[in-house]
């Protein structure tokens, strides 16, 4: 790494993040922070709700002596919430009852109680354990019911929260708004570039071809996108590096973003600033459009709604696609996704209409329409545009590709 920066650890316990019940939202979201931050992440682990698997994992990420370790799970009421019992072990201390911590937990409880019309005595005395802290450590305030821990030893500063992905990231929001203040945190830039259209062997040519000896560099291809994230020191010698490298990105690749939006936030910025009215029409990707679309506070603004037009009939009577177009070339055409964008557009009275349609696998499919197949539609006050796209992968992959593909020909049709 070119330049010195505080470094992390994160230790993350849940059957249920092993078995495949839960995705791990929280260790996402925890280790994109920190390296926004400046912080180098260690490691990240993942362990069962095991006690003595647990408190090696502790003692493992103590021994490499992070300046933080960041916990989440294992604070609730339950038998296999162990993590103050654990945590405690790896710092060679007993648990005792705190006072800070039994006070945030008699006022979540009672509101709790009142809430769900429960007897406060009955669920308080369940909840009691969770006062239980490690000795010396400190109660966090809670998002929720459970408090955190706040504890230290030697350089590493540790901060445990529950699970609850909320309460996760609300207290984490916290504790680094303190962190913040005390300066902990690195005076680094951190800038995002985003491809879409081809792939890394195309954009390692370009930066291979500069020098970046002292940025802290990392390439990341997923969801159809290459993501090259640059690092450094607020200084000129690492900000001249970046600028070219930059540069060079934007002249040898198509980047679609270098502060590092993505397109779903380029999409919103740009239908909203514009005052501009979105509907969409889906076929094989079932609403996951729509989904992605709503997801941020606001979307009502220019999002009029859609039609999931999974059947023939379907797309016939709600979109008025044409029997004749569904009967010579399929559902599954470029006639047939135009058609869709223009019928949702009219349908719903927006300035732009979004259609996909394709074949998402893992059955379906032919030798002239294969697995991936997919046609995007976006239709406009300019006109009509149809889009060929064939993605591999799994069904939930080909569907994940289709929406994105549909928001960057949108992305597209609102930059001209």
């Amino acid at each position: 790494m070119p330049f010195e920066a505080p470094r992390a650890a994160v230790v993350l316990s849940g059957n249920e993040l092993l078995d495949g019940r839960t995705r791990d939202t929280n260790g996402d979201f925890v280790c994109d922070d920190l390296s926004r931050r400046g912080v180098k992440v260690l490691m990240r682990l993942t362990v069962a709700d095991d006690r003595r698997r647990l408190t090696a994992a502790f003692r493992h990420a103590l021994e490499a002596e992070p300046d933080l370790l960041v916990v989440g799970g294992g604070l609730g009421t339950t038998h296999d919430d162990l993590t103050a019992e654990c945590l405690a072990e790896a710092l060679g201390v007993g648990l005792a009852e705190d006072q800070t911590a039994l006070e945030h937990l008699e006022k979540g409880v009672r509101a709790l109680a009142a809430r769900r019309r429960l007897d406060f005595d009955e669920v308080f005395a369940l909840a009691r354990r969770q006062a239980r802290l490690p000795v010396g450590s400190d109660a966090l305030p809670p998002a929720g019911i459970a408090p955190g821990i706040a504890a230290r030893t030697g350089r590493t500063r540790v901060f445990a929260y529950p699970g609850v992905p909320y309460e996760f990231r609300t207290m984490w929001t916290g504790t680094a708004a303190a962190l913040e203040r005390e300066r902990f945190f690195p005076d680094v830039v951190v800038r995002t570039v985003r491809v879409f259209g081809v792939g890394e062997q195309q954009v390692a040519p370009v930066i291979e071809a500069l020098p970046y000896d002292l940025l802290e560099m990392g390439i990341n291809v997923g969801g159809g996108e290459v993501t090259v994230r640059l690092r450094h020191p607020r200084a000129p010698g690492p900000q001249s590096q970046a600028d070219a490298l930059v540069a060079a990105l934007e002249a040898g690749a198509p980047v679609y973003s270098t502060d590092g939006r993505t397109v779903d936030d380029i999409v919103a910025d740009r239908l909203r600033g514009g005052g501009t009215t979105l509907a969409v029409a889906e076929s094989c990707t079932g609403g996951s459009l729509g989904g992605r679309l709503t997801a941020r506070p606001g979307s009502s603004r220019y999002f009029e709604g859609g039609v999931i037009s999974y059947s023939d009939q379907a797309k016939r009577d709600l979109l008025g696609v044409p029997s004749e177009l569904l009967s010579r070339y399929g559902a599954v055409s470029g006639e047939v996704a135009g058609a869709m964008a223009e019928g949702v557009r009219k349908a719903l009275h927006t300035e732009f209409g979004l259609s996909i349609t394709g074949v998402a696998g893992p059955d379906g499919g032919t030798p002239a329409k294969p697995v991936g197949l997919v046609y995007l539609g976006c239709a406009g006050p300019d006109g009509t545009r149809v889009r060929r796209s064939e993605f591999y992968g799994d069904r939930e992959t080909v569907r994940a590709f289709a929406a994105t593909g549909a928001l960057h020909l949108l992305r597209e049709a609102l930059t001209r």
